[in-house]
């Protein structure tokens, strides 16, 4: 997973993102609901404002690689989503990382499939660089 680790660690560290993830921890010992991640943990609530990150596009066996990643962020409303999103796009487009460069585009809001979900805006975050 070309890029995954590099994504969670920019978002860890945004305090812009981490304003508007929910914190399950302390002050002292924080704990937000980022995971790189295809599926959220099972014990994460609806109500809660979460990221997770996975590969979604094939990984290049040639020497520079260009892998698409999707940021999922998820809200109990529409503009709280939309609000991640917008802050996951800021912290990541345009930002390089050990020899890659992240471009970022914010999706269509996805809206609750039922009352055990919630709003989904994600975010496609296209890794380039060289292996």
């Amino acid at each position: 997973m070309i890029g995954t680790k590099e994504i969670y660690t920019v978002l860890k560290a945004d305090s812009g993102v981490l304003a508007l993830v929910t914190n399950a921890g302390t002050v002292e010992k924080p704990n937000y609901r980022i995971a790189a991640a295809t599926v959220e943990p099972k014990t994460w609530q609806v109500t809660e404002s979460t990221i997770t990150i996975y590969q979604s596009g094939p990984d290049s066996l040639g020497e520079i690689y260009d892998v698409n990643h999707t940021v999922n962020c998820r809200a109990s409303t529409e503009t709280k989503a939309k609000n991640l999103a917008r802050a996951v796009a800021t912290a990541l487009h345009r930002v390089t990382f050990s020899k890659m460069m992240f471009y970022c585009s914010v999706e269509q809001v996805i809206p609750p499939a039922d009352e055990t979900d919630n709003f989904n805006n994600p975010v496609t975050v296209r890794v380039m660089g060289t292996k």
